[in-house]
């Protein structure tokens, strides 16, 4: 298969060295990002025993979308920010790709019927949901090997729906270079963790990205009730399953992850939030300010998530 992987960070490196293990992969970069792209690719898989280091080279980069257009593509996976998706770049992208199955790995509804209405074919979409952390190494003012590292655990296989035929080709794809994924029978089902997951990253970063005590903080409390509103509008709105989540957020079950969380990954977690997350920052408010107008829409409760996107800069 020919595989278009749009953007070259993070988790874009990381999804194409796996797919590469088959399949011919080409990047698209601005042509700013070329040159790098063109001495080849450090990537450091972690493990607890050991970490995996490779220089990769095997693929190529297009840098304009007459160079998209030009072939015919198998799949395009979006390995970009939900806010870079909305770039004018990004639809002329989906513009010129043809009956490819595209790949929309940016998290929230809106996304996904972004991409859908810009399809010829809206069963074209296929959607994920990244299971892995991968990051810029070393972080700041952290050791480290330099290039991109990446945790990958195949007990959190990545999820993909969709058109079956497309889906199963999708995860055949990954399977084949060694990453973990299975194919649902519907990513809404799976909001919940996306739900949970952006109050308590926007609330940590009220807290400083300080994770030590952060389950006893107002912060933290905050970010706890915006979730549970959160988890409410999911499931009304996407039938989400919320319930593992709602327990996650129970008063002892947050302080046995916070506490045993940075001591079980094989990388300096708190270093890590802080710096992702500050780079993606508009992405998360953003996802705010869209659950909040999602639960006006269904006459739901927002006041804490509200305060919360207030205590945002």
């Amino acid at each position: 298969m020919k595989i278009l992987v749009v953007g070259a960070g993070a988790v874009g490196q990381v999804y194409a060295k796996h797919l590469a293990m088959a399949h011919a992969v080409t990047f698209f970069v601005k042509p700013a990002h070329a040159d790098s792209l063109a001495a080849g690719l450090a990537l450091h898989r972690l493990n607890y025993l050991q970490h995996n280091s490779v220089l990769w080279k095997d693929y190529r980069v297009v840098t304009t979308v007459a160079e998209i257009a030009a072939q015919a593509w198998d799949q395009v996976w979006l390995c970009m920010s939900a806010d870079a998706l909305q770039s004018p770049l990004s639809r002329e992208v989906l513009a010129a790709v043809g009956r490819a199955t595209v790949v929309c790995l940016q998290p929230g509804p809106d996304s996904a019927a972004l991409v859908r209405a810009a399809l010829p074919d809206p069963a074209q979409l296929v959607q994920g949901l990244i299971t892995f952390i991968a990051y810029q190494s070393p972080l700041p003012g952290r050791p480290g090997p330099a290039g991109m590292a990446y945790f990958h655990s195949r007990l959190a296989p990545g999820l993909f729906s969709g058109a079956p035929d497309r889906v199963d080709a999708v995860v055949q794809a990954l399977r084949t270079g060694g990453m973990a994924a299975r194919r649902v029978a519907s990513l809404d089902e799976a909001a919940g963790g996306e739900g949970l997951l952006q109050p308590l990253v926007a609330a940590l970063e009220v807290n400083g990205w300080r994770l030590h005590g952060f389950a006893r903080t107002p912060a933290f409390r905050l970010g706890r009730a915006a979730a549970l509103e959160t988890l409410a509008i999911l499931a009304a709105d996407r039938g989400a399953k919320v319930l593992p989540m709602r327990l996650a957020l129970l008063p002892l079950a947050s302080r046995v992850l916070f506490f045993l969380a940075p001591k079980v990954l094989p990388l300096a977690l708190e270093p890590y939030l802080e710096f992702h997350f500050s780079k993606v920052g508009v992405q998360t408010r953003q996802m705010l300010e869209g659950y909040i107008a999602l639960g006006e829409r269904h006459g739901l409760p927002v006041g804490r998530l509200r305060e919360l996107r207030s205590a945002l800069p």
